[in-house]
């Protein structure tokens, strides 16, 4: 190992330790669920329009709960439900509270805000997205499902894959285990939960060995999350979420558990749901699709021959439980995670096939030349799964990585984190009377129904604005002081780039450049270009160079890497660091989405970066006005629509808890750092 790399280690190893000393978990992170075990933010409560809500509350037997009052709200309704009944249950060692859906209730995504008395104290607890209203039982999901991201760490991955999964709209998300790094961190809790509550589709959360302070002990979890195994029923959908521990196995208690809930729902489609796979990496290494067995007893000879995870080498009797389990109650899709590298496997049982599926997810720490990826599977209420939906198009059981891919992968450069890539410009809070929207999908996969929300300012009578292009299906709904303007029936077909804006108003002020900045890493130059436009939104932007003066070039690569709420975009784009030299000149377009542009001239030096080269101005072309709004069609009357631009509060901070470390041995410790690198730079 080279002494920078040891050097760099050492540092990290003593940053860790700063870290570990001064973190707790109680310092800033709401602890859920203490009292309200069900619905939590990890688990949502699907239920119909007009039907029953339970709500469990973790009291004691002696502690009857009275005086309910329960709201369920989002961006778009609030309704109060009414209150049904109380009893008590040993089963859940809870009390459970009844209350009436309203048979007007919308469809959607709803946080859910509870008061009542027990034993002489008030409660008033909110619990954020905790509340899935149908009008029907769905007779297809559309499932998004990914594993494993540990935050801190994985927090750049994790925040991009929320923006895609809010985008792509699915029925529902599954994220399987390992969302943090260490139980006790309140920085890796903080930054989950901060994207966790930005999701604006039903969402739940299985616990992977990262989230257990100990074999067996887990309650940090339990505190903010609530239960480790669980199911979830969704009218002829029946999902186990089943707890493999620190140590990657399952108890024969939970696997007779298991057992009955499956038994009681025979005739629904099942789903499981286990942070560590069954199969292990023998499968990927052999190229192994397709496993045929006759009896459960052929068993043995795949545990023998090692093609079952290792975490299972000293629990046979407890895996070989489950693979029977699985195979003789018909449950044909099993989700898998933690292996960070893709795993996928068919069993073949009795003329029918059972889809072992273990992805890589987005953690920080997958393989090198690894893609981080997830899937997005339809499956149907009669049984079916769509095979096709399991893999990135075109991919295979056996044609590693077969994920839909969210990286370039792992130490390949150059690199890039988002294949699909949009934003709304320049903000989308409902301050402005002109939203653009923007996407496009590099990937070679197509998407259905993407979510598209605008929110404008309603100071102004929605007949002025227009929508170009004019949607075929879109909907309006006014709450407070903005409109919510919902595009429906929107596919995102392979390699596409879709726009719309709304506005009340032309833009005549072109965008502009704030400032540019270049790095040098691994060999690239890399541009961190920062755009604005304040009107329309900044639609495009072009990068040229030259080193000859003759031939323009473009990068390697272009990437929207973040929109601020200051309404500036930013850009990045990589250039091979053998293809500049002090001296070459840059060039820098950028079009808003009306047609405004600005150009500007840089000269590039190793040691200073682009400077700005002075150049006589010459007149832009005249922006082409937008066309004339035919009159605004009236809007189509559409379920409620399932808003995406404003995320769900953040969590609320507890009481800051004293701090662990004094001033002074935060001083110790940066000092034994920095004697360290004196060492190390004195040894080379």
């Amino acid at each position: 190992m080279s002494k920078v790399k040891t050097l760099s280690y050492l540092i990290i190893l003593a940053l860790l330790l700063l870290t570990i000393s001064t973190s707790t978990v109680t310092a800033e992170v709401k602890f859920y669920a203490e009292t309200v075990k069900y619905p939590t933010l990890a688990y949502p409560e699907p239920v119909l329009s007009g039907g029953e809500l339970e709500v469990r509350l973790a009291l004691s037997q002696d502690t009857a709960p009275t005086d309910f009052t329960l709201t369920i709200y989002n961006e778009l309704n609030e309704y109060e439900l009414e209150f049904v009944k109380t009893e008590f249950s040993n089963a859940w060692k809870s009390w459970v509270a009844y209350f009436k859906v309203p048979e007007d209730c919308k469809e959607g995504f709803y946080s859910m805000k509870i008061a009542f008395t027990a034993g002489g104290t008030t409660y008033d607890i909110e619990m954020p997205n905790s509340v899935w209203v149908l009008s029907e039982w769905p007779d297809k999901i559309k499932l998004l499902y990914v594993g494993d991201t540990k935050t801190p760490g994985g927090e750049p991955y994790w925040k991009e894959f929320v923006r895609e999964v809010n985008l792509l709209n699915p029925t529902m998300m599954v994220f399987n285990g390992d969302e943090v790094e260490r139980p006790s961190m309140r920085t890796a809790w903080k930054l989950f939960l901060q994207h966790w509550l930005e999701l604006r589709v039903p969402s739940y959360a299985g616990i992977g060995n990262h989230e257990y302070d100990s074999p067996g002990v887990a309650k940090i979890w339990e505190r903010i999350m609530g239960y480790r195994n669980y199911t979830i029923v969704i009218g002829n959908f029946l999902f186990l979420i089943l707890d493999t521990g620190m140590e990657g196995w399952m108890s024969l208690d939970q696997i007779k558990w298991a057992e009955r809930v499956v038994k009681e729902n025979q005739e629904k489609v099942k789903i499981l749901v286990m942070h560590h796979p069954l199969f292990g990496y023998k499968i990927k290494d052999e190229k192994i699709d397709v496993i045929e067995v006759s009896t459960i007893d052929d068993f043995d000879k795949l545990f023998d021959e090692g093609y079952i995870y290792g975490s299972w080498s000293e629990h046979k009797e407890e895996a070989k439980e489950l693979f029977k389990l699985i195979l003789e109650n018909d449950i044909r899709l099993i989700l898998c995670a933690h292996t960070h590298t893709d795993v996928t496997n068919i069993v073949k049982y009795k003329g029918k096939e059972y889809y072992f599926i273990t992805t890589a997810g987005v953690p920080y720490d997958v393989r090198e030349f690894d893609q981080r990826n997830f899937r997005l599977i339809n499956i149907y209420a009669n049984g079916t799964i769509d095979v096709k939906s399991l893999f990135y198009n075109g991919k295979s059981w056996t044609d590693y990585p077969n994920g839909i891919p969210l990286d370039t992968g792992e130490a390949i450069k150059p690199y890039k984190i988002g294949y699909i890539e949009y934003y709304y410009a320049p903000v989308n809070d409902g301050s402005r009377h002109a939203v653009s929207f923007k996407v496009k999908n590099e990937l070679d996969h197509n998407f259905y129904d993407i979510n598209i929300c605008f929110r404008v300012a309603a100071d102004v009578d929605f007949e002025k604005y227009k929508i170009i292009p004019e949607p075929e299906k879109y909907d309006v709904v006014q709450v407070d002081n903005y409109y919510y303007v919902v595009i429906y029936d929107v596919d995102l077909p392979a390699g596409a780039e879709l726009k719309y804006t709304i506005a009340s108003e032309d833009d005549n002020v072109p965008p502009t450049i704030e400032r540019v900045k270049m790095r040098s890493e691994e060999g690239w130059w890399i541009g961190d270009l920062y755009v604005t436009d304040l009107e329309w939104g900044v639609d495009e932007v072009k990068v040229e160079y030259t080193v000859t003066g003759e031939k323009w070039l473009e990068p390697e690569l272009y990437d929207f890497a973040e929109s601020f709420e200051n309404g500036t975009l930013m850009f990045s784009f990589w250039i091979k660091g053998t293809n500049l030299e002090d001296g070459a000149k840059f060039r820098i377009e950028v079009k808003d989405f009306f047609g405004n542009s600005v150009t500007k001239e840089y000269a590039f030096y190793k040691d200073k970066g682009l400077v700005p080269v002075e150049v006589t101005p010459t007149p832009s072309p005249t922006p082409t006005p937008s066309p004339t709004p035919s009159p605004t069609p009236t809007p189509t009357p559409s379920p409620s629509p399932t808003p995406s631009p404003s995320p769900s509060p953040s969590p609320t901070p507890a009481p800051a808890a004293p701090p662990i470390m004094t001033y002074t041995t935060i001083i110790v410790v940066l000092a034994v750092i920095a004697a360290i690198i004196l060492i190390v730079l004195k040894r080379k």
